[in-house]
């Protein structure tokens, strides 16, 4: 027995080397990539992801069809990178997060791309992609309607569209961060009032400088499962919102988070 532990270990420690050793070298090797089975991928891909290697020119060469998560927030990708998706089909989870700063790279084009080829997806993370329009955030609610969770936080050109899309269509929605983007009042209650007010959970509008306290609650009246409502820095929310929260939380209450500023 022990020593078919050593000889597992081995071979683990084994592929573990050989892939650090391709990924350091993966331009000599890059040609022969493809020919590698999906879960030999997967464990590329992490790796590359992690190390923030993932560019336009190889990303088609590491990704395949049966493939499920996609991490990019390390990596410096653009549309280009997005519209080479097309093969993942069963990709259920994207990260896009700017993890510095804010990017350009990525925009309502890709997405518009993204989402015509995989309409499975659940988990989208777009925060500080600023070229992101509300024309790609209604042919997301349009395309992947098993959409469960949106980061959207940081997408200035963002308005009450999407959150009407969103709305709309996205029944399964659970969780969203719209924070310090230009939704109003009106995108908001269509999002709490919208076919998903059963389900969301979380929601995280901080630094939207159009909100009032009727956005506050809204959320509170008419979404029963809510549990995280993040709205500090909103000039125009008012101690009325702490009031509401206190009278519309009663003692059965399932928040677990809540922060805001009184100006």
């Amino acid at each position: 027995m022990a020593a078919h532990v050593n000889n597992h270990s081995s071979v683990a420690s084994l592929l573990s080397w050989s892939l650090r050793s391709l990924v350091a070298n993966f331009s000599c090797h890059a040609n022969h990539v493809h020919a590698l089975p999906p879960n030999i991928k997967d464990r590329l891909v992490h790796l590359m992801s992690k190390r923030g290697v993932i560019k336009d020119d190889n990303i088609g060469k590491v990704v395949h069809q049966k493939m499920r998560e996609l991490d990019l927030s390390e990596s410096e990708v653009s549309d280009l990178s997005l519209e080479q998706l097309s093969v993942c089909r069963n990709l259920r989870k994207i990260d896009l997060n700017a993890v510095k700063g804010n990017t350009t790279t990525v925009t309502t084009a890709g997405i518009l791309s993204l989402v015509r080829s995989c309409n499975l997806l659940q988990v989208v993370h777009l925060r500080r992609c600023i070229e992101i329009t509300d024309e790609a955030i209604v042919a997301l609610s349009e395309n992947c309607r098993q959409l469960m969770c949106l980061n959207i936080g940081g997408c200035a050109k963002i308005t009450d569209r999407s959150l009407q899309a969103l709305g709309q269509n996205s029944r399964m929605l659970r969780s969203i961060n719209f924070g310090h983007t230009k939704v109003t009042d009106d995108g908001v209650i269509s999002l709490a009032t919208g076919k998903c007010r059963q389900c969301l959970t979380e929601v995280h509008m901080d630094g939207c400088q159009l909100l009032t306290d009727d956005a506050v609650e809204v959320i509170m009246e008419s979404c029963p499962r809510i549990s995280i409502l993040i709205f500090h820095s909103c000039p125009q929310i008012t101690d009325r919102s702490r009031v509401a929260l206190e009278e519309l939380s009663g003692p059965n209450s399932k928040m677990k988070q809540v922060t805001w500023t009184i100006y």
